[in-house]
């Protein structure tokens, strides 16, 4: 038998009953709200297999990572029910928080684009929507730094929370129109910015001198620049800067019809 072979872990189904956090300090704290929200919202096919120790004298397998998820089957079903469990080699406290350790701190997250792809597929309502008006403007969902295409998937979620799916169509139809082929345009800041403007204002804009005025005084990149100078004076995030200074410059030789930031 291989060395791996030798030391490699068991798969089993255990009761609830005979498992337990044996060791509070090669875990991290218990919280009884996480474990509820899972058990709410249950769905078998997608629970993950709980990693534990072997047994200790009295038959009780600590639990290494798992345990909001055994709470919640508790919660459920019993003690008596069954889990399906991973059995690895530790045997003392030491070995345990390693373990937990490696496996929370080696697990590469999905990205914002994995997530919002998976979503789109799944069907999810909010993301289907977003990707149907990216698509419809030209846009796709893609790391590329392509000027055809936008990562920030939180900005467009954030608009879209917010504002609604016809403001974040506005907003992403005027960056387009404004600067087509700067592939820095559609960075997180300056969509949540631009949607910010347009959400509180539409009802008063004069889209085509929010867009000339932009177009002939700012590139994206010097926006963002002029926006952190902003932020950096009256705080906030970098999209509030955003959205100041586009005002600022929309309001620059109006006498009536100025904008308020």
């Amino acid at each position: 038998m291989s060395t791996f072979g030798e030391n490699a872990h068991s798969t089993k189904w255990i009761p609830i009953k005979n498992l337990s956090v044996v060791w509070a300090t090669a875990q991290r704290e218990f919280n009884e709200r996480h474990a509820s929200k899972i058990a709410s919202s249950f769905d078998p096919d997608l629970f993950d297999t709980l990693v534990v120790t072997l047994p200790n004298g009295d038959g009780i397998y600590h639990v290494v990572d798992g345990q909001h998820r055994m709470a919640a089957i508790r919660s459920l079903y019993g003690e008596e029910e069954q889990v399906p469990c991973r059995v690895v080699s530790a045997k003392d406290p030491a070995r345990a928080a390693v373990i937990f350790d490696k496996i929370n701190t080696g697990r590469r997250l999905p990205s914002g684009i994995e997530k919002f792809r998976v979503r789109v597929t799944a069907g999810a309502e909010t993301e289907v929507a977003i990707n149907k008006v990216v698509s419809m403007l030209g846009y796709r969902i893609d790391a590329s730094p392509d000027a055809n295409c936008i990562r920030a998937t939180a900005a467009l979620i954030n608009v879209h929370n917010v504002f609604g799916l016809e403001v974040l169509r506005e907003t992403l139809s005027t960056i387009r129109t404004t600067w087509r082929d700067d592939k820095g345009a559609t960075e997180g800041p300056i969509i949540e910015g631009f949607g910010s403007l347009i959400g509180e204002h539409r009802g008063h804009l004069d889209w085509k001198r929010l867009r000339e005025k932009t177009a002939l005084n700012y590139t994206p990149g010097r926006l963002l620049g002029q926006a952190k100078a902003d932020k950096e004076t009256l705080g906030g995030r970098l999209a509030d800067g955003i959205r100041r200074v586009l005002i600022r410059n929309y309001n620059q030789g109006l006498r009536a019809g100025k904008l308020g930031e």
